[in-house]
């Protein structure tokens, strides 16, 4: 049995290199990973800009009557610098000579039939000058980095439409159980809806991946020995097993990986909830074998299978929070390491930890409200401050 660190640091050394790189659409790019750096191919804006909808004048021009020439739009090219006594109307992004003044519309005032009064001091701050944004060749995006809708709206801007990124890793998920029936079933005789299936399924929702294959498997070795082979001709980067981990007379995980020739590099983490963790290697297929309880799924996930997807896709695992730890339920010491589900706030000047009722590992209802796993050390009690890993972005 290995710790939590040990651990960690065996899934970071199987997992040295991202995936390889492709480029994508804008459409498809929301959540992936960039892997290149973005430089301004010209200075942003390319000239300069109006900041405002008013009027266009000579940076002499003083408050007083003016006669209005022809109006000028953004989609027209830049216009000529107005003559002292005159304006052009301008729209908000309109380009703009050097030395422009601006009037903003709400500073005048109407005159007599081709004129305008101009009420207020022009202002040459009104105009967004040429690379005020941006230089040619500054870094605006760097690498890796997760595309969210602004970073997106940022590529458009700079007609960059297929950028390079991460490709998604590929998972497969098998859950394992003769108990388990699908959820829109009543259970009978000793049947447990099937809740696993829909945990990873929407875990790895948070995450840029493909699921591409899971299914229920009963607890049968023959069974069990070919949906592991049903699912390596998917070539998943990661294989997901959910139950049989531990050493029952059902549990034929760790005997089927070993036959199927997968590397077994541990069978057991000094964790609670999730000691009978597998961790094993076959090719470019990491497998992990996780028990079937929802609590320790719930642990394993966001402890280690997130850190391997974040390995994959070339992101820096999550880092644990500090935090204040506030009164909750008593919390048992044990020997191994605790991770208890607790409910993490932003209280402005730090993090707050509140532990949640937890009776064992298959209560789903602390779960339903969980968005953080309070760290306790091995032997130790729950003290404050305490180490927070939130299972949501912060």
């Amino acid at each position: 049995m290995i710790t939590v660190d040990q651990a960690l640091a065996q899934i970071d050394y199987l997992l040295p290199n991202p995936l390889e790189v492709e480029s994508v659409a804008l459409e498809s790019a929301l959540d992936r990973v960039l892997r290149e750096t973005i430089t301004s191919p010209e200075d942003q804006p390319p000239n300069n800009r109006s900041s405002i909808d008013g009027y266009l004048v000579h940076p002499g021009q003083t408050p007083g009557k003016v006669r209005l020439l022809s109006p000028h739009s953004s989609a027209l090219p830049t216009p000529q610098l107005p003559p002292l006594g005159s304006a052009v109307r301008i729209l908000t992004g309109s380009s703009l000579p050097s030395n422009s003044a601006l009037v903003m519309q709400e500073d005048t005032s109407a005159a007599e039939s081709g004129f305008i009064q101009i009420l207020k001091q022009p202002d040459v701050g009104l105009v967004r000058p040429k690379g005020s944004h941006s230089k040619k060749g500054d870094t605006l995006l760097t690498s890796p980095s997760l595309l969210q809708p602004g970073s997106i709206s940022l590529l458009a801007s700079l007609g960059i439409t297929q950028p390079k990124v991460t490709r998604r890793p590929r998972i497969a998920h098998l859950a394992t159980g003769a108990e388990l029936i699908d959820p829109t079933q009543s259970p009978v005789d000793g049947e447990t809806r099937d809740s696993n299936s829909i945990l990873i399924r929407s875990l790895l929702l948070s995450f840029c991946t493909d699921l591409v294959l899971q299914k229920r498997v009963g607890d049968d070795r023959k069974l069990l020995t070919q949906s592991i082979q049903q699912s390596l001709t998917s070539h998943p980067d990661i294989l997901l097993i959910s139950g049989g981990s531990s050493v029952g007379d059902h549990d034929h995980t760790f005997s089927v990986l070993q036959n199927l020739e997968f590397t077994i590099l541990f069978r057991a983490v000094s964790i609670r909830p999730g000691k009978p963790l597998i961790l094993a290697r076959k090719g470019d297929a990491l497998a992990f074998g996780i028990p079937g309880n929802p609590l320790s799924h719930f642990v394993c996930f966001h402890l280690f299978v997130r850190r391997a997807i974040l390995r994959l896709l070339g992101l820096s695992p999550s880092p644990f929070l500090q935090a204040t730890l506030l009164p909750g339920p008593t919390i048992k010491t044990d020997s191994r390491e605790t991770w208890w589900p607790c409910r993490l706030a932003n209280r402005i000047s730090n993090f707050t930890a509140s532990p949640l009722p937890w009776r064992d590992s298959s209560d789903l209802s602390c779960l339903a409200h969980a968005n953080g796993l309070l760290r306790i050390p091995a032997g130790q009690e729950a003290r404050s401050p305490c180490e927070v890993l939130p299972t949501i972005s912060w």
